[in-house]
């Protein structure tokens, strides 16, 4: 008798174990948020850094400008600013979605992961998951005067302790080859939070790996969680860092995610229609047949854009559209009176302008090709560089330049192919979508 009841357990858990693992739901899964029409907000590469790590001196400035057209500058007040709107908006969740840090600093994550707790404190649920730059980061610096001084970065458990309130806690299922996790955000709406990133030889490289993918056994557990959630009746919405697909002719390696095709292949098996990205810092909506890619400006860079969801459960529909942050306005609100502030808007412009005009006349400056060219050409050639960059990222149409037929006349060179490939308007708008 004893044999049989010891037998009858052991086939019992068997059983009751192989059900979860298969992602057979065992029992309804309580939503976060009990209601089903929802409002999402999602930003991406905020790229914070904290200003302990700074004095805004000499080293910085020089950091800065040598950049990629971050407003690091702005950074503390530029957060505050995103997160107000999501407060002022009521949103109920709000997606980060990676390069949450400017290069790892542990100060910044823990500066960063202090605003979002009021941000939760306010009603909006948060999510998070890294990006390439957040974790095991050989250039996490501080800036004092004229030097560059190293600064800790975290581990992933320290991340996974950082921000175990934004989402981690919540989390029905967790991949034990990641920090990917799936969490059941509303009645209709889940969240596969996929941790894309590479960083376990960062320190070895000497600098953080650009490029990001998928194990084989996150594939194979992304299916279970399709599985749990067709269980359960609902949608899922995959979050990552990097791409699904392409959103540039020229920027794909170390963008687009490795094997994209297993990845997309693997969603379209999960019956996902959409995902949410980020990583180029661009604004753009990329689709292939049923399934489609949203990737969102990154929040530290110009126009500084964020994705605002709604969700209607009687249609079951995803709206997305864009908002802006408007530092400028928010300054004056709350009586921020720096002369960083004053003319913000057109100094943010210009500072992103003479980014990726500096950047074109460096390389007409050095390349033999150029040599034949006139100095006035160079310069419109600059030009238009810099405004088709500017539009590029803020997801729209270009505006006229002279400098493009010079351009489309010039020798090939990989900034030809780039501004050749951001010189035409936009098949579709990059600021809006609807689909379930």
């Amino acid at each position: 008798m004893k044999r049989f009841s010891l037998l009858f357990i052991l086939l019992f858990t068997c059983a009751y174990l192989s059900a979860c693992s298969s992602g057979e739901a065992t029992e309804t899964i309580k939503p976060v948020k009990d209601k089903t029409d929802i409002s999402i907000r999602v930003a991406t590469d905020i790229h914070y850094l904290a200003p302990e790590l700074t004095d805004f001196g000499e080293a910085f400035k020089t950091y800065v400008a040598s950049g990629d057209g971050k407003a690091l500058q702005v950074s503390d007040e530029m957060t505050d600013a995103f997160l107000a709107d999501v407060s002022k908006d009521q949103a109920d969740i709000l997606i980060l979605s990676g390069d949450l840090t400017n290069n790892g600093e542990r100060k910044s994550h823990e500066n960063l992961a202090k605003k979002l707790e009021k941000v939760e404190k306010s009603g909006t649920d948060v999510y998070v998951i890294p990006g390439n730059h957040d974790i095991n980061n050989p250039w996490a610096r501080s800036f004092k005067a004229d030097k560059q001084y190293k600064t800790d970065s975290i581990t992933p458990e320290e991340f996974a302790k950082i921000y175990e309130n934004f989402g981690l806690k919540e989390a029905v299922l967790k991949d034990k080859f990641s920090l990917s996790y799936l969490a059941p955000a509303s009645k209709d709406v889940w969240l596969l939070m996929l941790d894309t990133n590479h960083y376990k030889s960062n320190m070895q490289l000497g600098s953080p790996q650009t490029d990001g993918g998928l194990t084989t056994g996150t594939l194979e557990w992304i299916k279970e969680c399709a599985d749990l959630a067709k269980a359960n009746s609902v949608k899922i919405v995959p979050v990552m860092h990097h791409n699904l697909m392409n959103h540039s002719e020229i920027l794909q390696q170390g963008y687009t995610i490795n094997y994209a095709e297993d990845v997309q292949n693997a969603f379209k098996k999960a019956n996902f229609t959409f995902a949410l990205s980020g990583h180029i810092h661009t604004q753009n909506i990329a689709t292939d047949g049923k399934l489609t890619d949203i990737t969102t400006n990154a929040l530290s860079v110009y126009p500084h854009k964020y994705g605002k969801i709604t969700y209607s459960g009687e249609k079951a529909l995803f709206n997305y559209q864009t908002g802006k942050v408007n530092l400028e306005e928010y300054a004056k609100q709350n009586n921020l009176t720096s002369d960083k502030f004053l003319s913000f808007n057109q100094k943010d412009y210009d500072q992103f302008y003479l980014n990726g005009y500096g950047k074109a006349m460096e390389d007409l400056a050095t390349s033999d090709d150029f040599d034949s060219y006139s100095e006035q050409e160079k310069e419109a050639m600059a030009d238009t560089m810099a405004l088709n960059n500017l539009s590029y990222f803020a997801g729209v149409a270009p505006p006229k330049s002279d400098g493009l037929k010079l351009w489309q006349s010039a020798p090939n060179s990989f900034l030809k192919k780039y501004v050749i490939s951001t010189s035409g308007a936009p098949k579709r708008s990059n600021d809006e979508w609807t689909g379930k």
